[in-house]
């Protein structure tokens, strides 16, 4: 019986691990796209404030 219950936490502790790992990676991700987005802007915001200067 002791033997099924550690099969079984430590297969939930392999479960979790990986869950919170997946989600460590997505929000690394999507923080990687917003600094990307948010460059971009900036360079549009500049492009255009010189060309309408000229």
């Amino acid at each position: 019986m002791l033997l099924l219950a550690s099969a079984a936490v430590s297969k939930d502790i392999g479960l979790i691990v990986t869950f919170i790992g997946i989600g460590i990676v997505v929000n690394i991700i999507v923080i990687y796209i917003a600094v990307q987005v948010s460059g971009e802007r900036h360079q549009n915001q500049e492009h255009l404030s010189r060309r309408s200067g000229v």
